[in-house]
């Protein structure tokens, strides 16, 4: 009970606390990391031979959100009893992946390469040839607003200020900038098409309010919703 209080007491208790070896850090543990390496996580918080429980925790969260190259959204480290340090980190989804010049990178919303290794984690993204700003912004945005659609595209590329995504039912044609409300009309587009079964070889969403259907040759004309 004593040591209880003195632990939630001011921050003077936990810095008298911090000398004793019995709260130096023996274990930390790494909860959610997927695409980055826990040791290295646990590398950036800096901690010495000496290393107490009692570390200041904004001060290591600011080191793992310093983590070279990035990929770290968000971090919360905290205390266990009476040697762990528990990090929970929150990593940058990959929005695609693009050549690079080593091979493969994964790449965040803002355009920006992530440190992960695509080798040793796979990253399920949609392929470009090089990192585009306007195909990756339209990516996040598909990615934020319908997921199941995200997850359809298989590569994505620049064509004369549009963007084109490929899927395995057809070509989605994008003029960007673009928003949610976009996304939501290609989307039930293609679920009335699914529930209908017509297949289709393009859906032009270039003008806004339209999505254009383009059908397969041989079939019906297109149509527009």
């Amino acid at each position: 009970m004593a040591a209880a209080v003195l632990i939630t007491g001011p921050w003077w208790g936990a810095r008298a606390l911090r000398p004793l070896r019995f709260f130096g850090v023996r274990r930390v543990e790494v909860v959610g990391a997927r695409y980055l390496a826990p040791e290295a996580i646990a590398g950036a918080l800096g901690l010495g031979e000496r290393a107490s429980i009692f570390e200041d925790l904004r001060l290591l969260e600011r080191r793992v959100r310093a983590l070279s190259g990035g990929g770290i959204a968000g971090v919360h480290v905290a205390r266990r009893l009476p040697g762990t340090l528990r990090v929970e980190v929150r990593e940058e989804l990959p929005v695609a992946l693009a050549e690079g010049p080593a091979g493969l990178v994964a790449v965040g919303g803002d355009g920006r390469p992530l440190p992960y290794d695509v080798t040793a984690t796979p990253v399920d993204a949609p392929l470009l040839a090089r990192i585009d700003g306007p195909v990756v912004r339209v990516l996040a945005t598909i990615q934020a607003t319908d997921l199941g659609l995200y997850a359809e595209i298989s590569a994505a590329r620049s064509r004369g200020g549009e963007v084109v995504l490929e899927l395995n039912e057809g070509r989605v044609l994008l003029a960007p900038p673009m928003d949610a409300g976009v996304v939501r009309s290609v989307s039930a587009v293609r679920r009335d098409l699914a529930a209908r079964s017509l297949p289709w070889l393009e859906l032009d969403a270039r003008y806004r309010g339209w999505v254009i259907v383009r059908r397969r040759a041989g079939q019906a004309g297109g149509g527009a919703a």
